[in-house]
């Protein structure tokens, strides 16, 4: 085996990262399954580069039983199908690796791996081994890796603020399912909370973000952010807002415990305290656009809801599960 693995081209590795990332972030949709399938038989050096991308001796365990048990009542033919395939394809090149942790440079030997993840309702502060400081919020999971030309994170999901220790030799990028930043030295704080929706905001100095593939828009030309811009993605074309300072503020309150809301939509607010407390909370569809005001505390759900029932006139279904309904109280 060669000391040092093939370079691939820079859109191909930006894909193969984003993919990665897509597929330790959760369940691929229909459409993501055909996309991936298509870019797979592209070309040789995709499948490659995913490999690489996907640390595959700790993920092979637990993704190939996921996608073969879905695959079991698919057609042969189907694009399941056919990444499964592409998936023990890939599985053949960690073999050869000799099942090692698969990376798209050979570390050296100050290379290092860190793993952190948050649990329901927790929040963590770390410093990473570069220096770094981390803030995640609850049931958040990041994989860092750094070598010697560059320092990566794959957030798979959930929210993190980054104070980036500058190096301009190393380029510090976050790599997250729709898209990856790039910066040298800044703070910053990444939100993606489901596979559709991302959120980048810029607290100090400026960032690069590039937004991947997918069914509804083209992989994106760099997109630069400077301090008080904010990025938004809702699945379809990303939005660019400059923020005041008291905007931005509250954008960072949940560092502090708290959410901030200014005139917010029901369902958002919802999702946010939905993934803090790892639990399902909806909203009906005549309630999900009210416009909710205040600063709340996110691990006090209970008085959150009590709140919610008085400032508007909803009504709170709690079934046996666990599950919270927010509907009309007429």
């Amino acid at each position: 085996m060669n000391d040092q693995p093939a370079a691939f081209p820079e859109d191909v590795e930006i894909q193969a990262s984003l993919w990665a990332a897509r597929l330790e972030g959760g369940e691929l949709s229909d459409d993501q399954c055909a996309q991936l399938d298509h870019w797979l038989t592209e070309d040789d050096s995709h499948r490659q580069a995913l490999a690489a991308y996907c640390q595959l001796s700790a993920e092979l365990e637990t993704r190939l039983p996921q996608l073969m048990s879905r695959s079991e009542s698919s057609a042969p033919a189907s694009p399941r199908a056919r990444i499964i395939n592409a998936w023990w394809t890939i599985a053949g090149l960690a073999a050869a690796a000799c099942l090692a942790v698969v990376l798209l440079r050979t570390p050296s030997p100050g290379d290092s791996l860190q793993r952190i993840a948050t649990a329901i309702a927790e929040c963590q502060s770390v410093v990473l081994s570069d220096g770094t400081q981390v803030e995640l919020n609850a049931h958040t999971n990041l994989a860092f890796q750094a070598t010697d030309t560059e320092r990566r994170v794959r957030l798979g999901g959930g929210q993190a603020f980054f104070v980036v220790t500058q190096d301009t030799t190393r380029p510090f990028i976050v790599d997250t399912p729709l898209g990856s930043v790039r910066v040298t030295g800044t703070a910053f704080d990444v939100r993606t909370l489901t596979t559709q929706n991302l959120a980048i905001t810029v607290a100090e100095g400026s960032v690069e973000v590039r937004l991947g593939e997918n069914d509804r828009r083209s992989a994106s030309a760099p997109i630069k952010l400077a301090s008080h811009d904010q990025l938004t993605l809702n699945g379809g074309e990303p939005t660019v807002t400059r923020l005041s300072d008291e905007v931005l503020a509250n954008e960072l309150a949940w560092r502090e415990g708290q959410l901030a809301l200014d005139n917010a939509p029901l369902q958002e607010v919802l999702a946010r305290f939905s993934h803090f407390h790892g639990v399902g909370i909806s909203a009906a569809s005549d309630v999900a656009e009210l416009g909710l005001s205040g600063r709340f505390t996110l691990a006090d759900l209970d008085n959150f809801l009590l709140i919610l029932e008085t400032v508007h006139p909803v009504r709170v279904i709690r079934d046996q599960s666990g599950t919270i309904r927010v509907v009309g109280r007429n």
